[in-house]
């Protein structure tokens, strides 16, 4: 007796899996987001390590899903992204959601180190990221500003105010109406002006780390030679935003 036995094509039960693992992945717009029209050109990219425990949580950059962090965190694998700033976000259900604001030169390369903590009991998980808006294929980038000139008169760094605030100790809230900003710089002496005021850049790799009311603020880095970095950062209370910017060489 001879027995007739069919096996189903690889790709359905590879879609079944998919299906069955992350049921709401149908709904998530994936990173890069699919061109809405015009030609699409090769642009410099820059590269993500992503070394975050656990390796099963989501990866969302500027809130289109990427992957997961297993996905990233190899040897020789890495999240792709377009040079500029970022919002990277790490989500997982039961877990405090990761979020860090970065700028990326073209051609860099950056490696995040983290460690999910997981939710007390009670507390409720925050919802999973979404794109601010649609993807704009014609609409140019804006043009990059020249660097700050070394015009006469300009004030040194060294006469600003520029000594970073100590850091809160432990069971302090960083400030009783605002949270902070955790900067790291590259270059390292760049000059970091936040809604007008003048701080040194952290040594090394050190993270200047500056307490703020809770609303928006904006972040200005710059150095002589660099083009300069200008974003709008918004920060809730008790928050402790990480904003990580890597200047460029100007041409």
């Amino acid at each position: 007796m001879r027995w007739n036995v069919r096996f189903p094509k690889p790709i359905a039960v590879l879609g079944l899996m998919a299906l069955f693992v992350s049921p709401s992945l149908s709904a998530q717009i994936m990173y890069p987001p699919p061109p809405t029209s015009g030609y699409q050109y090769a642009q410099p990219e820059s590269d993500l390590q992503l070394v975050i425990k656990p390796r099963e949580a989501a990866v969302y950059v500027d809130g289109y899903y990427a992957g997961i962090v297993d996905d990233f965190d190899g040897m020789f694998q890495r999240l792709h992204v377009s040079p500029g700033e970022h919002e990277i976000t790490v989500y997982l259900q039961g877990y405090r959601t990761i979020t860090q604001h970065l700028y990326l030169a073209p051609n860099g390369k950056r490696k995040i180190t983290e460690t999910m903590e997981k939710l007390l009991t009670g507390e409720l998980n925050d919802p999973p990221p979404l794109p601010a808006q649609p993807p704009q294929v014609n609409n140019p980038p804006p043009p990059l500003r020249d660097p700050l000139p070394n015009r006469p008169g300009r004030v040194p760094p060294s006469e600003r105010g520029s000594r970073p605030p100590e850091p809160p100790s432990a069971g302090h809230e960083s400030s009783a109406r605002g949270g902070s900003l955790v900067l790291q710089v590259q270059p390292s002496d760049a000059d970091v002006i936040i809604d007008g005021e003048h701080w040194r850049g952290p040594d090394s790799d050190d993270r200047l780390v500056v307490q703020v009311s809770e609303g928006r603020h904006r972040i200005e880095v710059r150095k002589d030679g660099y083009t300069t970095f200008t974003t709008e950062i918004e920060v809730r209370r008790n928050d402790s935003v990480p904003v990580n910017v890597s200047l460029a060489r100007g041409r």
